[in-house]
């Protein structure tokens, strides 16, 4: 058996001496090819140092692969299956110098070419060198895959998220209606109970009162889209309610839901992005001499100025 430890410290001055850089890439290429029991091609080399070190592209494996065989570190033995075979060079003699093979600068040689990083591609890869030509579109191609398996174990994760989020929920249901005996005559008062918990009443949620009451969903969502006190959509904390009756609307009440709608950045009906506050309008609040009105947290605030409310916004949590 190969003394692996000898063998890459032999290696590793033969790069030296060269004047390479000794990369942690290229130390993990030749330590696969020591370990190897036979001849590796650059897709099976790939995998086996990806293992090791993730970051290593096929280009690298390439461009290695080109150096280490011209400084004749490692040999190509051969094609199998249109694919060429690697292997390291057990020879334990000096290395050979070997003779300057770049191109002149009044151009390449017919039968020596030169590879995006440098090292030049001799006779010997004619016949592989679109593969070569090739190896920028392959790395890139790789990337591309790497990001979308990281974005792919996002989703994955956040879903998980999300299911744990939806168990939760349905933990919550079962409590509320089990409060109320499990009766189907319940149902409005479950509901309202269930809006109370979440400030609206989510699909999922529905559907599974649905299941648990064996009341068609059909008939659950007649009952919350008629009555004006269920939401059918995510609502903020905090709602804030204008009134634009007559007397409030005489006294310009449109100009204080604009301001407000300026301050949430929202419209009237809407809820702003964070949740936290929902904007609507009533005909009437029973408050007629502090018009224009509007009313947050169960107080009153009669004509509030810009400065005011964005004051009053910011201090709730």
């Amino acid at each position: 058996m190969k003394n692996t430890k000898r063998d890459i410290e032999t290696y590793k001055q033969k790069i030296k001496k060269r004047g390479f850089r000794l990369t942690e890439t290229r130390m993990v290429i030749l330590d696969v090819l020591l370990k190897s029991s036979g001849e590796l091609d650059a897709e099976e080399l790939f995998l086996l140092s990806h293992k090791k070190h993730p970051k290593i592209g096929m280009a690298t494996i390439y461009r290695t692969l080109r150096l280490l065989e011209k400084e004749g570190l490692v040999v190509r033995v051969g094609f199998y299956n249109n694919k060429a075979k690697y292997r390291i060079e057990e020879s334990s003699g000096p290395l050979a110098e070997k003779p300057d093979i770049r191109p002149s600068k009044s151009g390449l040689d017919k039968k020596k070419f030169t590879g995006d990083a440098g090292y030049p591609l001799v006779t010997r890869y004619e016949g592989n060198l679109e593969d070569y030509k090739n190896v920028e579109r392959i790395n890139t191609i790789q990337n591309q895959l790497s990001q979308w398996l990281g974005e792919l174990s996002k989703i994955k994760r956040e879903k998980e998220l999300a299911l744990e989020d939806v168990i939760k929920d349905f933990g919550k249901v079962d409590k509320i209606v089990s409060y109320h005996e499990n009766q189907r005559s319940n149902l409005i008062q479950i509901l309202l109970d269930v809006q109370n918990e979440y400030r609206w009443l989510p699909k999922h949620v529905l559907l599974y009162v649905s299941s648990k009451l064996n009341i068609p969903l059909t008939d659950i969502y007649s009952i919350a889209s008629f009555y004006k006190s269920f939401n059918l959509e995510p609502r903020g904390k905090y709602t804030i309610v204008v009134c634009t009756g007559t007397a409030c609307h005489v006294r310009r009440s449109m100009y204080l839901l604009q301001r407000i709608a300026n301050v949430l950045g929202i419209k009237h009906g809407d809820t702003t992005g964070n949740y936290k506050f929902t904007l609507e309008t009533v005909n009437c609040l029973g408050c007629c001499a502090l018009g224009p009105v509007m009313v947050l947290n169960n107080k009153y605030y009669s004509n509030p100025s810009t400065k005011q409310l964005e004051k009053l916004f910011s201090d709730l949590d």
